[in-house]
């Protein structure tokens, strides 16, 4: 009896230290931020999930990537099609416009 009770809590316990740490990965995640303004002004969009992601064509003006750990490739058409422009492997910021329409995460 109590080898199954002792069994069932290691499973609890392991399952949720789980749980809490893909719920806090995110918050960890690179990222990269465009303004619809320039020099960072106007409203701003935040793409960070793995794998590809659009950036919204209003929010060209400006860029801030901050890295955590993933790099990311940016791709001058959608869907993350063609060639890679540029990769980013550390942090880096821009208050000018830029032609990138899309990023890939890689996690």
């Amino acid at each position: 009896m109590r080898t199954r009770h002792a069994l069932r809590t290691a499973v609890s316990a392991t399952m949720l230290a789980g749980a809490l740490l893909l719920g806090t990965s995110p918050a960890f995640a690179s990222s990269f931020l465009s303004w619809a303004g320039p020099q960072n002004t106007g409203s701003a969009k935040e793409v960070f999930a793995c794998g590809c992601n659009n950036i919204d064509p209003g929010h060209k003006a400006a860029y801030r990537f901050t890295y955590t750990g993933q790099t990311a490739a940016m791709y001058n058409e959608s869907n993350c099609q063609g060639r890679v422009h540029h990769t980013f492997r550390g942090s880096q910021e821009s208050r000018d416009g830029f032609g990138w329409k899309s990023v890939f995460f890689h996690c």
